[in-house]
């Protein structure tokens, strides 16, 4: 009788679980599809990459996180709130690389020889802190 109890409550355990996990991958999932709209607001909003990727560090997501927070934001009416938010994110010490700027080879070429700097690398590093500040404008000055 009590093996039959046990295997009665492993089955129903189980049974629990998988429907646990079907519900995540059903209900889990198009939370990302249904922010289309956010999605949207962020590209449309003139932020980066780099400023998605602070915002989603600061609440614990990935720069596709941030660009939809920043997304809502936008579109909750406290787009001004944004500037303030990425500030606390580099306050506490979140940065974004080269990698993050979306810039090439031959733009931080371009860069070294408009800034004065001996070589790209150079350039990669000021412009990777430039956009980390927030100050991806003066990177688009120096490319133009």
């Amino acid at each position: 009788m009590t093996t039959r109890i046990q295997a009665r409550s492993r089955r129903l355990s189980c049974a629990l679980l998988m429907s646990s996990a079907i519900a995540l991958v059903m209900f889990g999932q198009p939370g990302r599809a249904a922010a289309q709209d956010e999605y949207d607001t962020f590209f449309a909003s003139g932020y980066t990459y780099c400023d998605a990727k602070l915002m989603g560090a600061l609440f614990g997501e990935d720069p596709d996180g941030g660009k939809i927070i920043i997304g809502q934001k936008i579109q909750n009416g406290i787009g001004s709130n944004i500037r303030v938010t990425l500030a606390e994110s580099r306050d506490l010490g979140n940065t974004c690389e080269w990698e993050d700027t979306g810039l090439s080879y031959s733009d931080a070429q371009v860069m070294a020889e408009v800034w004065g700097l001996d070589d790209p690398y150079e350039a990669k590093l000021k412009a990777a802190r430039l956009y980390t500040q927030g100050r991806s404008q003066q990177v688009a000055n120096a490319l133009s």
